[in-house]
């Protein structure tokens, strides 16, 4: 008899709940993109303020002045220090091929990742030798939090996609390694982006407070903050749909089509008094997006080309930033 085959109900956008690896997340997919740049970016969230703006979306408000809340981010140039070859198999997947890294790492980068002083930049031609398996190149990168205003010394690293063919990925890659990429490299004011971060975490929380579940009645059971049927007692297994309680926060999450709205060099324009509650003043470039989004502050925030929505509307106008 043939097994039973039944396709998995219920979302699992949200569920089950894995609490993130580490501080910043990690991005496996991106934009297939024909454009020979880099199709991400990295900034610390500062906190949030508002800003008015004349609404260029289409509805009952548009050509209007209208008050947004907005996320700043500090974003500093990030700095390429290698650069990373995927090769793909039929039977496991992507599989790294080989890496190439700079003969000249900065002194930050050491207390983050083991990067050999002398580089082994020959890895290229390896590369190019065997181009015909190359599926895909990533530039490796690395945060320079001394430029921000965060009191870290530590850099964060990861990959960064990069578009066009594999030849023109390893020329690029190549002509990249140990200089540093600015956020008006990527991306342009009015253009959306995929904001992907950890969420703040909330510790152990029970199921009422974590999947929102209705209290039982005073006389249903002896506790009332619990799930009711949790299953049979035979097989005694619990299902992942059941709500249970557990660790509340620090996921990875992304939130998609997060339109940057600024970017400026001076982070003097949008400083508040005594700086950012939690973060102080900022000291290198900055960018505003409309809305929240996810991460606590001083966290470090991973932008991504929009993968569900290419169009830019224009660049916003903008007519008070409140300081």
């Amino acid at each position: 008899m043939a097994d039973k085959n039944v396709p998995t109900s219920g979302s699992l956008g949200f569920k089950p709940k894995v609490r993130a690896e580490r501080m910043y997340p990690e991005i496996s997919t991106w934009e297939d993109s024909d454009e020979q740049k880099p199709l991400g970016f990295a900034g610390y969230k500062a906190g949030m303020t508002r800003v008015l703006m004349i609404d260029d979306t289409e509805g009952a408000t548009k050509g209007q002045e209208v008050a947004e809340a907005v996320t700043v981010l500090e974003v500093p140039p990030l700095r390429v220090y290698g650069a990373r070859f995927y090769t793909e198999d039929p039977n496991s997947g992507k599989q790294v091929f080989t890496e190439a890294w700079t003969e000249s790492p900065s002194k930050a980068l050491q207390k983050a990742v083991d990067v050999p002083k002398e580089g082994n930049m020959d890895n290229f031609e390896k590369a190019r030798e065997n181009s015909e398996r190359i599926t895909d190149v990533r530039l490796l990168v690395h945060t320079q939090p001394g430029n921000a205003g965060i009191s870290k010394s530590k850099p964060e690293n990861f990959e960064l996609g990069i578009g066009g063919t594999v030849e023109e990925k390893l020329d690029y890659a190549e002509e990249m390694i140990g200089k540093e990429i600015n956020f008006s490299d990527v991306f342009e004011e009015g253009e959306f982006s995929d904001a992907v971060s950890v969420t703040k975490g909330r510790g152990t929380e029970g199921p009422v407070q974590r999947y929102g579940i209705k209290k039982l009645g005073h006389k249903t059971q002896k506790k009332r903050r619990k799930a009711g049927n949790v299953g049979p007692w035979h097989p005694d297994k619990l299902s992942w749909k059941i709500p249970l309680p557990g660790q509340q926060g620090f996921n990875n999450r992304t939130e998609q089509n997060k339109r940057i709205l600024s970017h400026g060099e001076d982070g003097q324009e949008v400083q508040k008094e005594g700086g950012f509650t939690n973060y102080g003043e900022l000291k290198s470039e900055y960018i505003l997006i409309k809305g929240s989004v996810p991460g606590a502050t001083k966290r470090l925030v991973r932008l991504r080309t929009a993968l569900r929505k290419d169009e830019n509307p224009g660049q916003p106008e903008i007519t008070h930033i409140e300081r």
